[in-house]
């Protein structure tokens, strides 16, 4: 496999940087089907992870509430009151995160779940966010070895039951309907309050008992990973550090992660001038003259700034053989995209757009559909594969209190 090396001059640094900014309320769109590309490059690099997630605490607060609901003296009779009792603790780990020592709501931490909600769940479970810490977390739990996979509430109901039955409480249930022998849920050690009621408040920040079990969990289970690698990194992981300069913390790292994060950066920077024609088209379909105007201008910076990796033509013709095993007709796409973007011939890239659209989405296209008319889209960003969640996590478990 035959990978151009990405680098950056200061000037071209510093004009990602500007146009970064420009994009920071943005976020890359999805009516052209890239998500199963896109997927594996962010499960290859950074296994475990979804943009749902935001702090690395609640892969050590779920597996211990877990572990405590399965081993408490209560008597669960089903996977639903199982369920119940696992929201409303999730409702009160909220609570105590939200929650300042002098009783008001914290206001300087982003990504706590629930945190809009919480309040009238207190009193109706009911009312809390669609998509809870377990939901969230809960694929990461799996792949880290925490918790094993499966129906987590299933499980805690079984363990619940041969705990009381090995303490001498008669089982009303038929032991033969148990699963079998099943893995422990494994937890930092640490003692968390989950019942309400309590004043206990809880510090989002991972204390080195709790940053020492994330990190060991992450390296037996995705060793030679980007995440694993950049939790061993000696170098600074600042905040501006930006996906696309990487590159500069990399030396050491495996050949074959080091050519897959390669690969994903060429990746993200075709589908990110292709998005810009997509949102060009849509507004020209529509004769919407000044956006489709303003995205020509965008597609243009983009270009220039995306021109020396562009011309490394036998890099992405590496990059369209691997990715061709993922998705054949989404590489076709790509391959005529990339072919057409060298050409300078706009005009083809907005044909293949609105043919890609309609083959992903088929009566559910937007281009030229008169029920979008009025919709403004939303600038594409770069896809980053997760990179703002991973920084974040990864500098929460190297810098524990």
């Amino acid at each position: 496999m035959e990978i151009g090396f990405i680098n950056f001059n200061t000037g071209e640094k510093k004009r990602i940087a500007k146009i970064m900014q420009q994009l920071m309320e943005s976020e890359a769109i999805e009516e052209l089907g890239i998500g199963r590309v896109r997927d594996h490059f962010s499960n290859t690099l950074f296994p475990g992870t979804s943009t749902l997630q935001h702090h690395a605490k609640y892969f050590v607060v779920l597996p211990s509430l877990y572990y405590h609901t399965a081993y408490s003296s209560r008597r669960f009779h089903s996977t639903a009151e199982v369920d119940r009792y696992i929201k409303e603790a999730e409702i009160e780990i909220t609570r105590q995160m939200a929650t300042k020592p002098d009783g008001s709501t914290r206001t300087d931490i982003t990504g706590i779940t629930g945190i809009n909600t919480y309040r009238e769940a207190m009193t109706d479970y009911r009312k809390y966010v669609k998509y809870d810490p377990a939901y969230i977390y809960g694929s990461g739990l799996v792949r880290f070895g925490i918790v094993p996979d499966g129906n987590i509430n299933r499980l805690i109901l079984e363990l619940n039951h041969r705990h009381l039955a090995a303490a001498g409480d008669k089982m009303t249930d038929n032991p033969d309907t148990l699963s079998g022998e099943t893995q422990l849920i494994r937890t930092c050690g640490e003692t968390y309050v989950f019942a309400r009621g309590t004043d206990t408040i809880m510090d989002m920040t991972l204390n080195a008992n709790e940053a020492s079990f994330l990190k060991g969990c992450i390296h037996q289970k995705c060793k030679g990973t980007l995440l694993d690698f950049l939790l061993e990194s000696p170098h600074n992981i600042d905040k501006k550090l930006h996906y696309f300069n990487l590159v500069e913390i990399l030396a050491g790292l495996n050949s074959a992660t080091y050519d897959c994060y390669h690969m994903s950066v060429l990746f993200s920077k075709l589908v990110h001038l292709i998005d810009w024609r997509y949102n060009r088209t849509y507004y020209n379909s529509f004769g919407n003259a000044d956006e489709a105007g303003r995205c020509d201008a965008m597609y243009s910076d983009l270009y220039g700034l995306y021109e020396s990796a562009l011309v490394n033509k036998n890099a992405y013709d590496s990059l369209f053989d691997y990715i061709r095993l993922i998705d054949p007709m989404l590489t076709d796409f790509f391959e005529s995209c990339y072919s057409a973007i060298r050409a300078g011939d706009t005009p083809r890239i907005d044909s293949l757009v609105r043919s890609r659209e309609y083959v992903v989405k088929r009566e559910r296209s937007k281009i030229g559909n008169i029920a979008y008319k009025n919709d403004r889209r939303i600038d594409p960003a770069p896809n980053t594969f997760r990179w703002e969640t991973v920084r974040t996590m990864v500098n929460e478990i190297r810098h524990p209190l």
